[in-house]
């Protein structure tokens, strides 16, 4: 091993706070940029977030300026996309965004903000998605309460009412704990390990039987899902169950008499509501079952007893370039298996897709770079799916496109009907009828330059994609006006001037100001909250441990693009070791890659000796076998196996060059359900997170690790499948995440 430069730091809670406030740099995330002043003083100007968790794109306000400054709170004239849910028997596309939630109206072609925040969001802001019933009467969504949990509502779109199916439901970013049936006349739930349907009129009405008549059984979400209009397929254990929606109320008054429905087939092991997930073809003649997020089965539903169900396809995930994200099922008109598969590629390209048909193989249909999960029609008989800067629209029965939109990144998707669907871009917001093939905007997504068309006395946006669209004032929707003709900005109007200057509020890269030329010399900020004196972020480290699994690994990548977080990955050898596609993977990001040890042994065991030489032959060995795998160094950070470290480890480290990092919170994450019964404390995915944000709060910052893995044992749900969850906590707290790197200086 080469000589380098002894350097002697053991990480201590109180030295960890006082880096933060020596090495802390002011975090700017929202910029204001093309300010227009017209005649009647009224002005434009535009609002662009580059902060942690979030899309970044500009949206256009207008202001009206009185004696120096807005008259009131600015207007937001654009609707970026983030998510979108068709309420209402089809009539209300809902619009959401970090500034709120707004209505577009079809029958009217009118647009309004139903719910806006009073200040610019300076924080993440990521929205949580809504379960809506197939004719957009009714939605569910968890009203996020804590760090991980939240209310599980119901919710009626006509008049917003609201009926609390769960106080303390999980909240997820993901996916709601809801599946409705095709006619929306009923929907399944989850609370509390057991599954309940309910009717949401009767709900609403309060006339629902009380939810101990309305259990379906033990299980999670995942453990039923409609099929064929009117049938529940239900699996407890190893069996599945078959049930009649009619028979709902009567399996719920009567299951300990009558069972729980018709078992229709045994599987050859339990069924693991946490990890396991199927799909029912519509004719109830096969099921796909996806265990562990790993192993895809197909089999075949054809009889009516307890018997083990057919196998006619299975194998684990197979694809040698890339890990699995995320899958999705559709079913071909043939009765037959669509295996959908999101995956992230180990040479560090973004995610793409592939599509599989099952029969007594798997055939690859389809292959797209940079793609998403598809967007399913109600009939389930079309997908939409976006790669690149195209929107796709596949026959699912036949399998064969039939659609295809272009012109600019898509965000979301929604469909209205069997030929018609709203598509959200980074741009527009457009309405496309696939018969036709043609489209209409009805809303710009962001604006990237704008001025005020005096002659009409209304905005005029570009939204980056060439055309000029003109403002209506009346319905406040956007209309395009041919191309774009590039306008100097307007910032003097004899009587203010506008300017974009410094700000002392670090959550801003500037702000915009109104100087007064004309009377009493004034000079105001148009948003007051752009100028507020705010003390610079603080800052922690998120640490990723790799021991000897790679089972979150993917989802960890994933969820640090999306956010645009550095982590930093410790690696132990015997990662490396069994690992060594995902090792290069991890080392092609812009992630940082730190020195766990070659083994995962306890440096604390009695079993060895444990002296200088030990440690730094193993700090050699793990580096050499990252070299191998990576053709990169290593960074000279590292900790002990299980941060287990005595003082002469930490010493005998540092005279081999490292400096050796501590965390607040130690291994919670890996604790198992088997470790219970020998009384050791179990802490939930919530509970860590809390704990974790308790101790931030607690040390003004510091380094919390995720294990990448377990090997042994279980766990209702790993740390690293809420990382998201995560993330949003520090970030909602106000904390900056960066590396561990940058914490030390």
């Amino acid at each position: 091993m080469n000589t380098r430069i002894a350097f002697i730091l053991k990480i201590s809670l109180v030295l960890v706070a006082a880096a933060f406030f020596a090495g802390t740099e002011a975090y700017a995330g929202i910029k204001f940029s093309e300010a227009d002043i017209n005649g009647n003083d009224e002005v434009l100007f535009t609002v662009c977030h580059n902060i942690a968790g979030t899309t970044s794109y500009k949206t256009l306000f207008s202001a009206k300026i009185k004696d120096g400054t807005a008259q009131e709170r600015p207007q937001i004239l654009t609707a970026f996309p983030e998510k979108m849910e068709l309420l209402g028997g089809g009539s209300i596309l809902q619009i959401r965004n970090r500034y709120g939630t707004a209505f577009y109206h079809l029958e009217e072609n009118r647009f309004e903000w139903k719910k806006n925040r009073i200040r610019i969001p300076e924080n993440s802001v990521r929205l949580s998605p809504s379960a809506v019933s197939p004719d957009g009467k009714w939605y569910c969504n968890v009203e996020k309460t804590g760090v991980a949990t939240g209310r599980l509502e119901l919710r009626s779109s006509e008049n917003d009412k609201i009926v609390v199916l769960d106080t303390d439901a999980s909240f997820s970013y993901q996916k709601v704990p809801v599946k409705w049936i095709g006619d929306s006349s009923a929907g399944i739930y989850e609370k509390n390990g057991n599954v309940y349907f309910f009717r949401p009129d009767a709900m609403m009405r309060g006339v629902e039987v009380a939810e101990e008549y309305r259990k379906i059984g033990p299980g999670s979400i995942e453990s039923v899902n409609w099929a064929g209009g009117k049938y529940l397929v239900y699996i407890d254990s190893d069996l599945v169950y078959r049930i009649n929606s009619k028979e709902l109320y009567t399996l719920g008054l009567y299951s300990g008499i009558i069972g729980k429905g018709t078992a229709i087939g045994r599987l050859p092991f339990q069924f693991s509501a946490f990890k396991d997930k199927f799909s029912v073809s519509p004719d109830l003649g096969r099921m796909v079952l996806i265990q562990a997020g790993k192993v895809i089965t197909s089999y075949r539903l054809d009889g009516v007893t307890s018997d083990y169900l057919d196998v006619e396809c299975s194998r684990p995930f197979f694809e040698k370039n890339a890990s699995l994200l995320e899958t999705s099922v559709l079913w071909c008109g043939d009765g037959y298996p669509l295996v959908w598969m999101k995956t992230l590629p180990f040479s560090g390209e973004k995610p793409q897709s592939s599509v599989y048909k099952i029969t007594d193989k798997f055939s690859k249909l389809l292959v797209a770079g940079d793609s998403d999960l598809p967007y399913v029609s109600n009939d389930g008989k079309k997908c939409a799916f976006y790669s690149g800067t195209t929107l796709y629209v596949y026959d699912v029965s036949v399998w064969k496109r039939i659609a295809e939109l272009g012109g600019e990144r898509t965000v979301c998707v929604t469909w209205i009907d069997s030929d018609n669907l709203y598509v959200g871009g980074e741009k527009t917001i457009r309405r496309w009828t696939l018969s036709k093939n043609s489209f209409k905007t009805i809303m710009l997504s962001s604006a990237v330059s704008a001025h005020w068309n005096e002659e009409l006395g209304v905005p005029v946006a570009d939204a980056g994609n060439g055309h000029a669209y003109n403002f209506d004032k009346s319905t406040s929707t956007w209309s395009d006006a041919g191309s774009w003709v590039s306008h100097s900005p307007v910032i003097n109007n004899g009587r203010y001037r506008l300017f974009c200057g410094e700000t002392k509020n670090p959550g801003f890269e500037n702000a915009l100001y109104v100087r007064t030329l004309s009377g009493k010399a004034v000079t105001k900020p148009v948003l007051s909250e752009s100028t507020e004196k705010r003390d610079a972020l603080k800052q922690c480290a998120l640490v990723f441990d790799a021991y000897d699994n790679a089972d979150g690994l993917s989802n960890i990548l994933y969820q640090l693009s999306i956010y645009n977080i550095r982590g930093t990955f410790f690696l132990n050898g015997e990662f490396i070791r069994r690992y060594p596609n995902e090792t290069k993977q991890i080392a092609s990001t812009s992630n940082e890659c730190a020195a766990m040890f070659f083994t995962t042994a306890k440096l604390s065991s009695k079993e060895f000796v444990v002296n200088e030489e030990f440690i730094r032959r193993g700090l050699a060995r793990n580096e050499d076998e990252f070299y191998q795998a990576t053709d990169k160094e290593l960074s000279l950070l590292w900790h002990a196996p299980s941060y287990q470290a005595s003082e002469n480890v930490v010493q005998s480290g540092a005279n081999a060059g490292y400096t050796y990092v501590n965390a607040l919170e130690h291994t919670t994450d890996t604790i198992t359900l088997e470790q219970t019964v020998q009384g050791t404390n179990y802490y939930t995915t919530s509970k860590i997170i809390e704990r974790y944000i308790d101790a931030l709060k607690a040390n003004n910052g510091g380094i919390l690790p995720v294990t990448v893995g377990i090997s042994r044992g279980t766990r209702e749900r790993y740390l690293y499948e809420d990382l998201d969850l995560l993330i949003a906590a520090i970030l909602d707290e106000g904390f900056e995440i960066v590396p561990v790197r940058t914490l030390l200086k």
